[in-house]
């Protein structure tokens, strides 16, 4: 049996599988290397987990994460998991990676992560050749819900955007200008007040400014990131997470434009991972 986790900011989805069937689904503590530390996620390990599978039959683990992007962090990830399963032979990847494989297996092809951050990279069907630095929400995120709910604040405190929308979304979030430079530079977490526009931007997408918003976000996306690949047009874009499924039909409009052929899309990688690894 192995078992394989894809783990974010919030929780780690852990999938138990054998050669023909997934056994069990188990969800823990997320954990990026950067900010946690090992003893931590060996606790979540020990008390969200191992009561939960067959510890002593798992021969491989395979987990992908977010932060899983040096050697020091793999490091600190692999001790962990190895202190909770001693028998199991370990590989720990960055959740881009897990993002490729789930979308693309061993074929050639863009994969992107669009959800509340995003990135991508060029997948050769093995291993990931290029990769554009995502540079995070202060700096880019192109594409992604911050992004987007970036884009739509900035409008709307400027005076640029659509009037109506902008009363409405001055409703929708129970604040006026200033609550919401307070939002954004008094009080923590200022991204995900970003993020969170995109529950409005989707309510009011009968509104254009609202459907603009969206498509200016993709199309810094393309700019920014898709169209740095060599060969990026004959190449399937394939894309993971909640904001690409959400506005799939506003993504593949603009990517049409950019001539840029649209592949799978999907909102959790793990929907790919499974398939990869019960066909492997």
């Amino acid at each position: 049996m192995i078992l394989i986790a894809d783990s974010g900011a919030t929780k780690t989805h852990w999938v138990l599988i054998d050669d023909k069937s997934v056994i069990a689904e188990v969800y823990t503590l997320g954990f990026n290397p950067y900010y946690y530390k090992t003893d931590k996620f060996e606790k979540s390990l020990l008390a969200e987990l191992a009561s939960k599978v067959p510890v002593n039959n798992i021969s491989h683990i395979y987990f992908y994460g977010a932060g899983v992007s040096s050697e020091a962090n793999r490091d600190i990830v692999e001790k962990a998991i190895k202190s909770v399963f001693p028998g199991a032979v370990i590989e720990t990847y960055h959740d881009l990676y897990g993002a490729a494989i789930a979308l693309l297996g061993n074929r050639k092809g863009i994969a992107c992560i669009l959800g509340t951050g995003s990135n991508s990279c060029l997948w050769d069907g093995q291993h990931v050749v290029a990769n554009v630095p995502s540079l995070g929400y202060m700096l880019g995120d192109e594409g992604s819900g911050t992004y987007m709910g970036k884009l739509l604040v900035r409008d709307i405190l400027i005076g640029e955007a659509d009037g109506e929308v902008s009363n409405l979304f001055y409703q929708h979030n129970h604040l006026g200008f200033s609550g919401v430079l307070d939002r954004i530079y008094k009080q923590p977490n200022p991204n995900l007040f970003f993020s969170k526009q995109t529950k409005f931007l989707k309510e009011n997408l009968h509104y254009p400014y609202c459907r603009q918003v969206i498509q200016r976000a993709f199309n810094d996306f393309v700019t920014v990131q898709l169209s740095k690949y060599p060969g990026y047009g004959s190449l399937p874009a394939c894309f993971v997470g909640s904001i690409a499924v959400n506005f799939k039909d506003i993504l593949r409009e603009v990517l049409s434009k950019n001539s840029i052929s649209m592949g799978k899309v999907i909102k959790e990688p793990m929907e790919g991972m499974i398939g990869y690894y019960l066909n492997k």
